[in-house]
């Protein structure tokens, strides 16, 4: 039976020992997994950048008040992206769902008008 010849799949350097063996080193094992997430880690850093962005101006639109009515128009002159966000909450008396960036949230009002609203407690 031949023995085939395996390579290291971060440095591409020929290895010796297990049969199974995938890296020469600790290093080279940990560069291979640190080159994976890297697309990743930015993918994720982008979009939590929007989320970021998207609560910071949802608490300075509220401000002191514990609701605000703003027009669809303004959020999205002050950069509110609404394809982010973190979760939905359905209230339950009223059955109107919130959308939510952390603890700001907002919902869809008529005539293009959105209510923002803090988390209820």
């Amino acid at each position: 039976m031949a023995n085939s010849l395996s390579y290291c799949l971060c440095c591409n350097k020929p290895l010796k020992g297990r049969a199974d063996k995938k890296y020469c080193s600790d290093t080279c094992r940990n560069q291979f997994f640190n080159k994976q997430k890297e697309l990743e880690r930015a993918e994720i850093r982008t979009i939590d950048l929007v989320l970021k962005k998207n609560r910071r101006i949802l608490r300075d639109l509220l401000g002191d008040h514990t609701s605000i009515n703003i027009s669809e128009k303004d959020l999205l002159v002050k950069g509110f992206v609404f394809l982010y966000y973190t979760h939905h909450l359905t209230t339950k008396m009223e059955q109107r769902e919130y959308v939510f960036c952390y603890d700001y949230g907002y919902r869809q009002m008529e005539n293009g008008w959105y209510k923002v609203v803090k988390s209820f407690k």
